[in-house]
């Protein structure tokens, strides 16, 4: 199966059933369950746009209280201190500008995409890494990874605009890990014309859902964090393996 396929099918399977059922009605009672830099706010990678201008979904703070734009943090995520704690830790990464940035990119052979990785960091340590996951054509994923003391606390994924006017679809998908375990994952998407979807998916409300897809998250993390160390495991999860 091609990349773009590849991508495509998963931007698909996350728009129709949110990745597998819905999580429990609180994250306290999920022990199994769970829970990026986009162009307009905090984190950017901006996405890459396809052949008419797309709407560059703007970053989401974990928590609607957080941010008044983003009014949909989901109400289960209220009251659990592992939650408020990685709310407060996103805002101190998110304040710090002292952070220095590097990036690096590496490409699939045969023309099946690439992938660049901005990383955030001090003195050796990282606290945030961008990933931007680039299919052949305009299919793709860009991923927001949050760090402390090197260990994944958040994720935020933003598949690229698709679609064709006067209807583009987002999808966004947010991950809460604590000790290393996912405890949130909500989703939200939004559809509508290509100038306004953007400010559509700030207004909608993120829905707890299945956390299936939270460990293939934490491994993109895992190696997105090593910087250049990291690029030939990335490579291998990113690109399609070559036919026998």
């Amino acid at each position: 199966m091609s990349r773009l396929a590849m991508i495509f099918a998963g931007v698909l399977l996350a728009a129709g059933c949110g990745r597998g059922a819905t999580a429990p009605a609180s994250p306290s009672g999920a022990a199994a369950a769970t829970g990026g830099e986009h162009g307009a706010s905090p984190p950017a990678a901006a996405a890459a746009a396809p052949a008419t201008a797309q709407p560059t979904p703007s970053t989401a703070a974990p928590d609607a209280a957080a941010d008044a734009e983003h009014q949909g943090a989901a109400p289960e995520a209220s009251g659990d201190p592992r939650i408020d704690e990685i709310r407060k830790k996103y805002a101190e990464i998110q304040a710090d500008k002292g952070l220095q940035t590097s990036d690096l990119r590496m490409e699939c052979s045969g023309g099946e995409g690439s992938a660049e990785v901005r990383l955030h960091q001090k003195n050796g340590a990282v606290s945030k890494a961008v990933l931007k996951d680039i299919a052949a054509g305009d299919a793709g994923s860009t991923y927001q990874f949050y760090y402390d003391r090197g260990r994944l606390i958040f994720a935020l994924n933003d598949a690229f605009p698709f679609g064709e006017p006067p209807k583009t679809l987002l999808v966004q998908r947010r991950y809460y890990y604590h000790q290393g375990s996912p405890i949130l994952c909500t989703r939200k998407s939004a559809e509508g014309p290509s100038d306004k979807v953007g400010s559509l998916l700030d207004q909608a409300p993120n829905e707890p859902v299945d956390c299936s897809f939270a460990p293939k998250v934490e491994r993109l993390a895992s190696m997105a964090v090593k910087g250049a160390a990291g690029m030939d495991e990335l490579k291998k999860q990113l690109c399609p393996r070559p036919p026998r």
